[in-house]
Order: C-alpha cells, then sequence, then structure tokens
C-alpha cells in the first residue's frame, strides 16, 4: 500500500494535498486519485472534488466518477452542478448527443442565484466550453431580472475568446450600471491592449464611446473613461475636451485640467498645454484655486520650452518672453517653490539675452533662498555650474557637481552631477580621471547616463591608445568646450588644427562626424553632407561610415524631401553595410520609398 507520508533521505514531509497536486500536475493520475480520495473523505469540498472527478476521468473511471458526482448533488442539491458534470462524463465517454442534452439541462436547471451562474459558467470555461459558458451568463441575467447583468464576466470571457467589439459593450454596460467598476473596466482594457496585436480595441472603444456620450450625456463614466483613454494613447486633444466637460459639471475645481495640462507639458505637446493652462487662468476665481501658482509656473515653462524649439527666435519673440518672466516672476516671488521658473529664467538670460553674469547673480541668489532643501539646490547647483563653465569658470563649475556628486551618491542627480564632472576633465585634458569617473557611470541606473559614459569613455580609450603625446586629443576636448560656449568659429578653428598635427588619425573620422552634426543642427546641410561624404569615402570601414550614411539619408528624406536619394542611400546598408544596425530599417525605409516590384525583388535579392 502507498504510504504518502514516507520521504526519501529525510526530506521535510510534504502535506498530502501538496503531494496530490505534484502527483496531478506531473500526470501521475492513479497516485494522485488515491490521495486525493483519502482528503475527500475527510472533506468533501469543492477543490478536493473537483481534483478527483478530473482525475477519474484522466484514469477513464467513468463509473466512480459518476458515482461520486450524484453522491455529491445528494449534499448539495445543486441539480445543474451535477447535470454539467454528468455531461462532461458523456463528453469524455465519446457520448457527444446524450452530453449536449445534460449541458442544455444543467443550464436551465439554474436557480435566480449569481454564485450558481458564476459557478457554473466557471465549471464550462475551465473546460474550454466558451459557447456554454456564454449561454449560462444570459440565463443568469435573464434570472435575476436587471438585478445582476454578468457584464464583468462577460467582458473577460470576450476577451479571452479575443471579441474585442462584445467586451467593448459589455464593460460599457457595467459602467453605465456601476461606475464604481471603472478600475477594474481600466485593467482589463490594458491588458487588451497588451494583447491586441493589431490594435483593433482602441477605435472601436474610442468610435463607441463618443456614441455613447452624444446619446447619453449624463452618463459621465463614459466621459471619465474617454478621458483615461485618451491620456493612455497621447490623444490629448480628445482629453481636453473630455476634461473640460468633467470638470465643468463638477463646479470651479477643474482639477482634472489641470492634472491632464501636466501631462500634456510633460509630453511635449507645449502649444496644447499651454491651451489648457490658459484655460484654467481664465476660470473665475482663478487665483483661489490651490494650484494657481503651479498653473503660472507651468504656462511660463511650456512657452520657454516652446520658445527653444525655435532656431532663430526673433528679437519680437525673444522681449515679450522677458516681459512674462519679469511678470511672472515678480507676482509669484523667487523662493523654493518658484525653482524652476528661477532657472528658466537664469537660462534664457544666458542664452538668449546674452547676460551670463547676471543670470549667474539670479542662480547665486537663489541658493541663499531660505528654506530650500538640499534636493532643491541640486538642481539649481547643476545649471550653475553649466554657466561657470561656459563662462571659463570651470574650477567653480567642478566644485558644485562635487558637492551634488557627494549629496546623492546613489540617487540619478548624484550620477548626473558625476558625469557633467566627467566630461569637464575631459574638456580641460584630465583624461585619466576622466575615463575613471566615466567607468564607474557605464554602471548608472539611468540608460542614457550610463550610455553617455560608455561612448565618451570608449572614445577616450581608442585615442588614448592611438596618441601617445595626447594632443589630437586634447584639441578635440577643447573644442566641444568651444561649441558648448557657443563659440562656434573658434570650434571649428580648433577642430581642422588637428588635421595638422599628421598625415594620418584614428580621430579624424570622429572630427568630420562633429563638425557634420554641428552644422546640420545649425541648419547648414550641404556643408555638413559635404563632410559626410568625406567621411563615408575616406573611412568606408569606420564604425561612423554607417552612422554618416543614415544622417544623409534622413536630410534627403525629411529635409529636401529627396525620396530618389534618400532611396539611393539606404540601398547602401543592403548592399554594402547589410550588418550594420540600421540594415533592417534602412530596409523598411527603402520599401516605404520604392514601392514597384522590381525594386522590392532587388532588395531581397541583395539581402
Amino acid at each position: 500500500m502507498f504510504d504518502p507520508s514516507r520521504t526519501a533521505n529525510n526530506r521535510p514531509k510534504k502535506s498530502q494535498q501538496a503531494l496530490a497536486v505534484e502527483y496531478y500536475t506531473t500526470g501521475d493520475y492513479e497516485k494522485a486519485v488515491e490521495l486525493f480520495e483519502i482528503l475527500y473523505e475527510k472533506n468533501n469540498s469543492s477543490y478536493f472534488y473537483r481534483y478527483l472527478l478530473y482525475g477519474y476521468i484522466q484514469l477513464e473511471e467513468y463509473n466512480k466518477a459518476e458515482r461520486m458526482v450524484k453522491k455529491a448533488a445528494k449534499e448539495n442539491h445543486k441539480a445543474y452542478k451535477q447535470l454539467a458534470d454528468l455531461g462532461y462524463i458523456q463528453l469524455k465517454k465519446g457520448k457527444t448527443k446524450k452530453a449536449t442534452s445534460m449541458f442544455n439541462k444543467a443550464v436551465e436547471a439554474l436557480p435566480p442565484n449569481k454564485a450558481a451562474v458564476n459557478e457554473l459558467a466557471n465549471d464550462f470555461r475551465t473546460r474550454g466550453q466558451y459557447g456554454l459558458a456564454m449561454t449560462t451568463y444570459f440565463k443568469g441575467k435573464d434570472l435575476l431580472k436587471g438585478k445582476y447583468a454578468f457584464d464583468i464576466e462577460l467582458g473577460y470571457l470576450y476577451y479571452y475568446l479575443e471579441q474585442y467589439d462584445l467586451m467593448t459593450k459589455a464593460y460599457l454596460d457595467l459602467l453605465a450600471d456601476d461606475p464604481g467598476q471603472m478600475r477594474i473596466v481600466q485593467y482589463r482594457i490594458q491588458n487588451a491592449f497588451r494583447r491586441d496585436k493589431e490594435d483593433k480595441v482602441y477605435p472601436y472603444l474610442k468610435r463607441e464611446l463618443l456614441k455613447r456620450i452624444k446619446k447619453e450625456p449624463e452618463i459621465k463614466a463614459y466621459q471619465e473613461l474617454l478621458l483615461w483613454l485618451s491620456v493612455q494613447r497621447n490623444d490629448f486633444n480628445i482629453a481636453l475636451i473630455q476634461a473640460k466637460s468633467l470638470d465643468k459639471a463638477g463646479g470651479n475645481d477643474a482639477y482634472r485640467v489641470f492634472d491632464l495640462s501636466e501631462v500634456i507639458l510633460f509630453s511635449g505637446d507645449y502649444q496644447l498645454s499651454i491651451q489648457a493652462l490658459e484655460y484654467l487662468l481664465k476660470l473665475p476665481d482663478a487665483k483661489n484655486q490651490t494650484y494657481y501658482i503651479d498653473v503660472r509656473q507651468n504656462l511660463l515653462r511650456a512657452r520657454f520650452l516652446q520658445f527653444q524649439e525655435s532656431s532663430s527666435p526673433t528679437p519680437k519673440e525673444i522681449a515679450a518672453l522677458q516681459d512674462t518672466f519679469e511678470e511672472t516672476l515678480n507676482e509669484l516671488g523667487k523662493n523654493r517653490y518658484t525653482v524652476q521658473s528661477v532657472m528658466d529664467y537664469a537660462e534664457f538670460l544666458s542664452f538668449y539675452q546674452d547676460k551670463p553674469h547676471q543670470a549667474i547673480a539670479e542662480l547665486e541668489e537663489l541658493l541663499k533662498t531660505k528654506g530650500l532643501y538640499k534636493t532643491d539646490k541640486a538642481p539649481v547647483k547643476l545649471l550653475l555650474g553649466n554657466l561657470y563653465l561656459l563662462n571659463d569658470n570651470p574650477w567653480d563649475a567642478t566644485l558644485l557637481y562635487s558637492q551634488v556628486d557627494q549629496d546623492f551618491k546613489n540617487d540619478e542627480i548624484g550620477f548626473e552631477a558625476k558625469l557633467r564632472n566627467a566630461y569637464l576633465s575631459f574638456y580641460i585634458g584630465e583624461f585619466d580621471w576622466a575615463k575613471a569617473q566615466l567607468d564607474i557611470l557605464k554602471a548608472s541606473t539611468g540608460k542614457k547616463i550610463a550610455n553617455d559614459a560608455m561612448q565618451l569613455s570608449l572614445f577616450i580609450a581608442e585615442n588614448l591608445d592611438a596618441d601617445s603625446s595626447l594632443r589630437a586629443l586634447e584639441l578635440y576636448g577643447r573644442a566641444e568646450l568651444l561649441h558648448l560656449q557657443k563659440k562656434d568659429s573658434l570650434a571649428f578653428k580648433t577642430y581642422d588644427s588637428i588635421f595638422m598635427l599628421s598625415l594620418s588619425h584614428d580621430i579624424f573620422d570622429d572630427v568630420w562626424s562633429r563638425k557634420a552634426d554641428i552644422l546640420i543642427s545649425s541648419h547648414q546641410y550641404e556643408k555638413g553632407k559635404a563632410l559626410l561624404t568625406k567621411l563615408i569615402e575616406e573611412y568606408p570601414s569606420s564604425l561612423l561610415a554607417d552612422d554618416a550614411i543614415w544622417k544623409l539619408a534622413g536630410i534627403e528624406e525629411n529635409t529636401y524631401h529627396d525620396l530618389d536619394k534618400a532611396a539611393a542611400w539606404y540601398t547602401l546598408f543592403l548592399t554594402d553595410y547589410p550588418s550594420s544596425m540600421y540594415s533592417q530599417e534602412a530596409r523598411e525605409k527603402f520599401r516605404a520609398l520604392r514601392t514597384d516590384d522590381e525594386e522590392l525583388e532587388l532588395s531581397e535579392d541583395v539581402n
């Protein structure tokens, strides 16, 4: 006789239940059934009943299964349960017609009880009988006569079956009856988004919501869901309309529009965020709202960020923004609540008003403000360090970076400070110290910081090995600093002086690439293209060559809209650089630009 209490090598004993489940999951049904019979005899719970029933069926011991089902039915008086389980046994015996009849009778035997309906539907669902599960829910809806509609259960079933249109209807019906289910509906919809590879759910759900909002505007849950949905998909225009509507219905406290305005600002849609923030300021009693100061600051920041996107702002635009800064800061003051606004103002003064000394004075004064915590001061110190560096004061800059590094050793802002210190050391030629710091930062939790650190560390290592005099690397670092200081004329002379050191050097392709980037960023496309083309011709095997090709293709496609030239550059990845990281994307770009069959076949043949 099998003794479940005995274990080999004195291992800790497992409970009978744990052993039974283990045997069942590993397919050892005989041992599992033997144990579950003992357990069910002691405790005839539905848990043990279910395992024992399916164990008997796996072993094809149908008579034992039927006896157990009939005995259980006498005790629990669940005719629907008995009929469904006996029907499943008949199904496994191959008697499909008889099984179907019993399943139908099981559904008809349901009492007007939510728990009973869910029990039977769950049994059908776990057995893969989804049509019967659906029938059971609809029967339950009729039996309960509007008291419970099983929309959430139906919605999940439709989700599982990828019937997203029916899922949408079920969840929206649920919200109409019970708005308190909003979080569950949102969670289920998010799951559907992750599963829906063809993106069918969103357009259907959006369309259905808009229809229902128009037809039943009194059901605010629809507007709440559309607001949430629009934010999830960055459809901020729709979201703003819904937020305004909901806030109006709720009174003067427009917290939805305020929350949304911050999301829009963070997303980079500055014009729409300005529109939302200006709307808040025009509301009655706007100055007495708790978010008023934040609205004023965010509006200033949105305007400044939008201003920065302009390649060449006009004197009129500069003067207008100057007035906005002064008006806002005069009203709100310069304190711990307006740190970001003062920082933006300092940046504006330095880079757009050519007043670096006033900018530095603004930040130095801000650091003396009472009530500032270290967390408030850290970003101010980083910006002030940058301004010191840009105005030929690297020693005060490194002091500030080091303070932030020490105060926030294990935080992202501390890593950022260490990275800036490493760059500063690179600019002034302290390469060994810079590389040591960069190698530490390669393990940073922030992906961008880690990547930037790795790239500069590799660049230093490659050129330290190549040039024992370090002269080329020193000139490159000095040129980078001059570019940061917006002294591009001097920067270019310094880059060019590297070519006078020798006839050949591994850093030459880096110089051409860097100069090209600077020219392109200042919209001098033809000069930038010439340097990138030269790089490809002189260093076709360089890692920067495929970068140069990608940039040239992008300029032709997006700036000049010359699709033929762009396609020619993309083709180079297929012919000359098939192992490039850009190859797959270049192939897709090429296909999008050239759709005739002959050229598509050519691209496939090259691959």
